[in-house]
């Protein structure tokens, strides 16, 4: 499930800044593993803001560009925001026949805004990341008047079957400093949707959820876990041992797992 970040006020700045950077030296993995995001999301998207077709998005935290391909494809022009340099290069090769798409390898909290110039701000799986103390009024001086941000995450939901207890036993032997119970997501949820509300910047205008489920075989499985922050921290030999014990997991399940998702969007409309 997508963490808190940010949101999380019990813990430093400093940690979840170390912890947002550790995505950076997955690049690769990243692009490879994790999953895209639902078309139903996009076309929602862009049904609530009607954007014109010569409208501005900004992307605050673009990664690999999984989202940003999404509405590149489209012909929307896609300023993309993103201070992972390893991430940005996968980035521009992926998105090389996209030159409607450009770059800054940036922080948002350090980003020279260009007032008033994008239609749509969107942010996938990211947005936790920033200080929501800067975020919201940055993101909102950026904006057109009546602009629309969309925030949006994968939600980690589970697994099908009955595989639940038994991967939790595998993280309670083998890791238990990251076996933690998962963050309630509708818990979650609430929290982002009054986050939102209090910035004294935008309206929260819907929240919609898109259910779909991932089926992984190991390495793809595996592959994926690695890109998971609080995975990546973890020292050697703990995450060899973890991932073996999944590992036998999933063979003994017949060489796949099937993982479920929600897919949450919020919308919100810049106010005044």
């Amino acid at each position: 499930m997508a963490g808190a970040g940010m949101n999380d006020p019990q813990l430093p700045e400093q940690y979840w800044r170390t912890r947002s950077e550790s995505f950076d030296t997955v690049a690769e993995l990243y692009d490879a593993y994790r999953p895209t995001y639902p078309a139903e999301l996009i076309n929602s998207i862009l049904c609530i803001t009607k954007i014109p077709s010569t409208g501005q998005i900004l992307e605050i935290g673009s990664g690999t560009g999984k989202a940003t391909q999404l509405f590149a494809e489209k012909g929307f022009r896609v300023h993309c925001i993103e201070p992972g340099e390893n991430l940005l290069q996968v980035a521009r090769r992926k998105l090389q026949n996209y030159p409607q798409v450009s770059y800054a390898q940036v922080r948002f909290e350090d980003w020279s805004e260009e007032i008033e110039r994008f239609d749509l701000i969107i942010s996938a799986q990211a947005f936790h990341w920033i200080d929501p103390r800067v975020g919201y009024q940055k993101a909102a001086q950026a904006l057109k008047a009546n602009g629309h941000m969309a925030l949006f995450w994968n939600m980690y939901c589970g697994y099908k079957g009955d595989l639940e207890p038994v991967i939790d036993k595998i993280y309670q032997e083998r890791a238990p400093v990251i076996a933690q119970p998962a963050i309630e997501s509708e818990a979650l949820n609430r929290k982002r949707e009054a986050e939102i509300q209090a910035s004294g910047s935008f309206s929260l205008i819907n929240v919609i959820r898109f259910n779909w489920f991932a089926r992984y075989d190991c390495q793809e499985y595996i592959g994926l876990l690695n890109t998971y922050s609080d995975h990546i921290s973890l020292p050697e030999p703990t995450r060899s041992s973890l991932f073996d014990g999944i590992a036998e997991v999933i063979q003994q399940n017949g060489g796949t797992i099937d993982k479920s998702y929600q897919t949450i969007l919020f919308m919100a409309q810049k106010l005044g």
